[in-house]
């Protein structure tokens, strides 16, 4: 059977392509512009942001200086405060330590002056209840070593016995040891050679030297016998307890 042949009649219309790619290209040139504007635009703004963060990132930078500056001023300010403060209280201890060593000299110089004073009233106006010869003072003061004691004795004598008169000082300490009471003589605990107390004066006179207390002696009191070279006069006798003639080690 014979093959049989069509004949295809198609329209020719050149015009339509090239507007077709005008169109296209116009197309792609709006997109491109619009993707530009929107991307500048944004990119603008961004910036813009970008620069006012910087601007008050500055901004809080150069407040924080400030205030750190300020804050290192006051801290120097407080620790020259507390400099002064300190030194001022070292200033004021100082002073009233220096007060109350001055104080403590002064009260100490009165009462070495109180002593003398009734020293002397002892000598110029005596009791008449305890006129002539007599012991006015006895005191201990406690040596380096234990037991070990220096003495200190005074004698005095009215001035209405105006002439010398001589004797011997007996001095006696009891005490205990192991519960048992014991009466123990001076020259015994005496250390050195003035074990013999003898007298000869016309108004007063001191005595001093040391002692040594046995292991385990419990002191109580001194007795102090004075004899003297008056013919018919009496002896005459004083007691000091121990623990009031024993001055305190300052």
């Amino acid at each position: 059977m014979p093959a049989k042949h069509q004949i295809v009649i198609q329209q020719h219309r050149p015009w339509r392509k090239t507007a077709l790619v005008t169109a296209a290209a116009a197309a792609l040139a709006l997109g491109g512009f619009g993707l530009y504007s929107y991307t500048r635009a944004h990119t603008v703004s961004d910036f813009a942001r970008s620069q006012l963060e910087v601007e008050q990132l500055r901004d809080e930078r150069r407040q924080l200086s400030h205030d750190l500056r300020a804050a290192l001023k006051e801290v120097s300010s407080l620790k020259d405060q507390v400099v002064y403060t300190e030194r001022s209280g070292e200033i004021d201890t100082q002073a009233c330590d220096t007060v109350k060593g001055s104080l403590g000299g002064l009260q100490k110089e009165v009462s070495d002056l109180r002593e003398q004073l009734a020293f002397y009233r002892g000598i110029v106006s005596p009791d008449l209840a305890r006129a002539g010869v007599r012991v006015y003072d006895l005191k201990l003061t406690p040596g380096a070593k234990p037991n070990a004691f220096h003495y200190e004795l005074a004698l005095i004598q009215s001035v209405r016995h105006d002439r010398r008169i001589g004797g011997s000082i007996n001095l006696l300490l009891e005490g205990m040891k192991n519960g048992v009471r014991q009466t123990l003589r001076w020259e015994d605990l005496v250390t050195g050679d003035a074990k013999n107390l003898l007298f000869s004066f016309k108004y007063f006179e001191e005595f001093s030297g040391d002692l040594s207390l046995p292991e385990g002696f419990k002191p109580i009191r001194v007795t102090a016998r004075l004899v003297t070279d008056v013919e018919g006069a009496p002896p005459v006798e004083d007691q000091f307890d121990w623990n009031k003639i024993v001055l305190r080690r300052e």
